[in-house]
Formats: structure tokens, sequence, C-alpha cells
């Protein structure tokens, strides 16, 4: 038997052909349609699940707000009232961004289990410095992922550092 999901950006870049891997699934069944989505994460499936609970948003958008950004982003984006980070996700204008903000920020709790205050800052510090030379958001997020994963002390300029040089093809993975 096989099925079919509709997975997020970030959790096809974690997928591998050679390994087995485990996918958290959510369910999506309305009188005229029965869909499956796949996440890497918990977190990732918890907040596809939360955003479905806002008015407007449907599974649609809401795979492409997690595949538009990272839940870190997302999360900071959230938390800081940032509409300019959530409307560079395609079908998401200034009204939505606001009404996505309002909704999530009187759920308080929703982002507790993310990365702590030190490495969030340093993390999207030098995600935004790369975008702003120039840089592809998607490819900078996971490729700054991918840096805090071998070193979660890196400073800002550390991690710009390491990530341009993978940019460049003199680091060590590809992203």
């Amino acid at each position: 038997v096989g099925y079919v999901l509709t997975i997020p950006f970030s959790t096809s870049q974690k997928l591998s052909v050679s390994e087995e891997v485990f996918i958290h699934v959510h369910t999506y069944h309305r009188e005229d349609q029965l869909k499956l989505f796949g996440f890497f994460t918990e977190s990732e499936k918890k907040i596809f699940e939360i955003l479905l609970k806002v008015n407007g948003i449907g599974p649609s958008m809401a795979i492409s707000i997690l595949s538009g950004l990272d839940i870190d982003r997302f999360a900071d984006a959230i938390n800081n009232s940032n509409t300019e980070i959530l409307t560079k996700i395609p079908g998401i204008g200034k009204a939505k961004a606001e009404k996505i903000i309002f909704e999530l920020s009187r759920k308080k709790n929703i982002f507790k289990d993310h990365i702590s205050p030190e490495i969030k800052t340093e993390k999207n510090d030098a995600i935004e410095a790369l975008i702003s030379l120039g840089y592809d958001e998607k490819n900078v997020s996971n490729t700054v992922s991918k840096l805090l994963e071998a070193n979660s002390s890196s400073s800002t300029e550390e991690l710009i550092k390491k990530a341009l040089a993978v940019f460049s093809g003199h680091g060590g993975f590809k992203s």
C-alpha cells in the first residue's frame, strides 16, 4: 500500500532516498476530500494544525507557510509582530499576515519548545544578514540551521562566515 503525502519544503530538505524515516502525518478530512500531510518533526505538525485553526488558512496555505519559513523564523515573526517576514510567503498579504499574528500571538506557549532565545537571536541575525546580501531565504535558513546543528555555540559572525563558505563551495556540506 502506498500513500501520497503533501510535505513542506523543510521536510523534503531533510529526507534522503537511502534512509528510512519516520514522518508525522496529519489526516485532513472534509466531506469532499481526504488528504494526508507529512512532517519530519512533531513541531512542524503541531504548527500546521495550529495554522489550520486560523480563519482563512487552509492546508495549502499552512504548507506554504511552513515551506517559506522555518519554525524558528515563524515563531520570531509572531512573537515580534513582524508582518514583513510573513508577507514574503506567496499568497500572504499584509492583512492576512496581521490576522495570523493576531490570532497566534494570543496563544502564548505555542513556540515554547523551540531553541533558546540566545541561539534564536544569533540564528535570525545571521539569516537576516545573508538575506540582505541577496541570498535565497530558504537556502540561507536551511544552511544556518545545519551550521547550528554542527556547533550550537556559533556567534552571528561565525555563522555568516561559515554560510558564505558553504555558498562559495568551500564549506563542509551542500545546502
